[in-house]
């Protein structure tokens, strides 16, 4: 089975994404077309959430093991948890800011795709991957560019929660 994704996004009206898949491919599959797609950095926190008519989030099903007994996306196929035309799904990709794009079902025909999945629909602008003004790393010593030595470390900066542990 071939199943087509149509994803929309609450912040830009005009953006539409549709996606070929077929149902034996993986929600990573899935995932890594949308990400290739819309040139997000493949390292930030990605979910789906299997959701109903209303937008209830039924199942989520995660890029990495969170340690809550959830689905991960290597391991779980389009074909067990989607079966028929207008069922639902969100696709978070800024787990800090809470920003998603919305999807649904819109096709299953009998059949393959050469290329699958592959984008059949990108239009409209595509909303950035991060909220404006919440890069998580943009202020972060950690990730300016810098190389940091030894030099820059003050163990005199330690915050107080550190006094109860005992030195090795």
């Amino acid at each position: 089975m071939v199943y087509t994704f149509k994803f929309i996004s609450n912040e830009e009206p005009d953006f539409e994404l549709d996606v070929k898949i077929m149902g034996s491919q993986t929600f990573a599959d899935l995932h890594n077309i949308i990400q290739t797609t819309l040139n997000f950095d493949k390292m930030l926190l990605a979910s789906f959430f299997v959701s109903n008519a209303n937008w209830e989030k039924l199942k989520e099903i995660t890029l990495m093991d969170m340690g809550e007994g959830g689905v991960l996306m290597e391991n779980a196929k389009i074909a067990d948890s989607y079966n028929k035309k207008g069922q639902r799904v969100m696709y978070v990709f800024d787990y800090f800011a809470e920003r998603l794009l919305f999807g649904s079902v819109v096709e299953i025909v009998d059949g393959d795709v050469a290329d699958s999945p592959c984008v059949t629909k990108l239009d409209g602008h595509i909303p950035p991957q991060l909220a404006p003004g919440n890069d998580v790393f943009e202020d972060d010593e950690l990730f300016s560019g810098e190389e940091m030595t030894s030099d820059d470390f003050d163990p005199d900066e330690l915050s107080d929660d550190m006094e109860g542990f005992e030195e090795y």
